[in-house]
């Protein structure tokens, strides 16, 4: 196996429904969980522990963006953050396993992931 920075995580729970990579992100999500994976650490949410999921805007600073604009570069954050709230979170680090009680997580995630992972639960959707 390669050298790699990401950390593997096992055993994983359910049918694979949706794998996602985004730069140094990755996303899974079965039909009992979701994964999020960044260089190093490792989260691993059952779909049972999520309390909710709301969207959430960064702030950002007009002044850079505009700046970054000029000068020809584009900014590779996701223009759509969700902000999780689960009951139960198992991080995965090069230290080991741990187990976090009540957390919110907030991760870039695109359309087409949200659409799988609403099909998947019983959330309850509320008008913003």
């Amino acid at each position: 196996m390669p050298n790699t920075p990401f950390i593997k995580v096992k055993p994983m729970h359910g049918e694979l429904l949706v794998y996602q990579r985004q730069d140094q992100l990755r996303y899974t999500l079965t039909t009992q969980e979701l994964i999020f994976q960044k260089p190093h650490a490792s989260y691993q949410i059952l779909l049972t522990d999520i309390i909710g999921m709301i969207p959430f805007e960064l702030e950002r600073d007009a002044k850079s963006l505009d700046f970054l604009s000029e000068v020809g570069i584009r900014p590779a954050f996701s223009k759509q953050y969700y902000r999780i709230s689960a009951n139960r979170v198992k991080v995965i680090n090069r230290s080991g396993h741990f187990e976090r009680g009540t957390t919110d997580i907030l991760l870039p995630l695109n359309d087409r992931f949200i659409r799988h992972l609403s099909a998947h639960t019983d959330f309850t959707t509320l008008p913003t």
